[in-house]
């Protein structure tokens, strides 16, 4: 089936660094018949891989959808982060999905077909050995609409206020080579999957039930336990709600946060339902002008503040020269532009 399939789609969800050998990951990239779309949490790297799944297929219309509908889904991995790759997958569902996963598979798509009790590692050694080569523009038509989004995508960034999205903009590149970086969950791991960041930075977030629990926690643990440099970036929600996260005596003098402020859980201006009401800035924004200057001063952290982007260009140089004291940099967007700017950036990317 694999070999005689022309549209055969891989999606990979989070994984470890260095979880799958690169020469399997490269026998995917280079077929012709086979699109691989990863996330940032992925951990997995090739020239041809679709990296911004969201920024590829929000735009498509029923007859891209169409086009693009695979015959064979194969996924490894955990939780994917995009709603609208889940969605496509529901509606139009591939003839066969086979799912590669020692303990479990879930019928995330409702379309299930195999499930291979084994290892990526393992099973690639064996598979790809048994298949050949089809002709096929499945990948190369996509690799088109990346390039085409990839204009866009930079117009639309070059244009706009500081937001939320021109920030992770200019917070991404500047992450330093070789660190780990923690994101974590709602708005940042969504902003985080439409930006490019330096491959040899290990990206982890805390999915599960794409809860806010626990990811200053999650972060701090992994600094300590790495020797790799490690930068959190958190919302304000999340941040706060873990702030005892803050409260132990192992955070790395080189471990260093950066917040986001946007005064309340901005995620939620982003999903359908929204409306302007004090319901919905109470209950399910959660509104609120706190900061975070005191919690970093009680903890000893370095405080510093950004608004614009002269601050945050200047924020983040001081943030990665200081590696004797962590460091929390806050950087404050406006609560009622960031939706309006991220729902414009869908719209002009065709």
């Amino acid at each position: 089936d694999w070999s005689q399939s022309k549209k055969k789609l891989v999606l990979i969800g989070g994984l470890i660094p260095n979880e799958i050998e690169q020469k399997y990951l490269d026998i995917l990239g280079n077929d012709a018949s086979v699109v691989v779309m990863t996330e940032v949490t992925s951990n997995v790297h090739h020239s041809n891989y679709i990296t911004n799944i969201d920024t590829i297929i929000t735009p498509f219309t029923e007859e891209d959808f169409l086009e693009f509908q695979p015959d064979i889904l194969l996924t490894f991995g955990g939780m994917i982060v995009s709603k609208r790759i889940k969605a496509f997958l529901r509606k139009y569902q591939p003839k066969q999905h086979w799912h590669i996963d020692k303990l479990r598979a879930y019928d995330t798509y409702g379309c299930l077909t195999k499930h291979f009790e084994v290892s990526p590692n393992e099973l690639f050694a064996s598979f790809f050995f048994k298949t050949t080569s089809i002709e096929s523009d499945y990948q190369e038509k996509l690799l088109e609409i990346r390039e085409i989004r990839s204009i866009k995508h930079l117009e639309y960034l070059h244009k706009i206020p500081f937001t939320d999205l021109k920030a992770f903009d200019i917070i991404l590149p500047k992450l330093q080579p070789n660190s780990q970086l923690q994101i974590s969950n709602s708005s940042p791991i969504r902003y985080a999957q439409l930006i490019s960041i330096n491959p040899t930075i290990e990206v982890f977030c805390n999915r599960g039930t794409s809860g806010i629990d626990g990811s200053t926690s999650t972060a701090i643990g992994a600094a300590s336990a790495s020797q790799k440099p490690t930068v959190l970036i958190a919302g304000d929600i999340g941040f706060l709600y873990d702030s005892n996260g803050l409260w132990n005596n192992y955070i790395p003098k080189n471990f260093k946060i950066i917040l986001m402020n946007n005064g309340g859980g901005g995620i939620f201006r982003i999903l359908p339902g929204h409306d302007e009401s004090p319901v919905f800035n109470t209950f399910f924004e959660t509104s609120h002008c706190l900061t975070a200057e005191h919690l970093a001063k009680m903890y000893g952290f370095e405080y510093l503040i950004a608004s614009n982007e002269t601050t945050l260009e200047k924020g983040l140089e001081l943030m990665f020269a200081q590696n004797e004291k962590p460091v929390l940099l806050e950087v404050f967007t406006p609560t009622l532009e960031n939706d309006k700017v991220l729902l414009q950036y869908f719209r002009e990317l065709v």
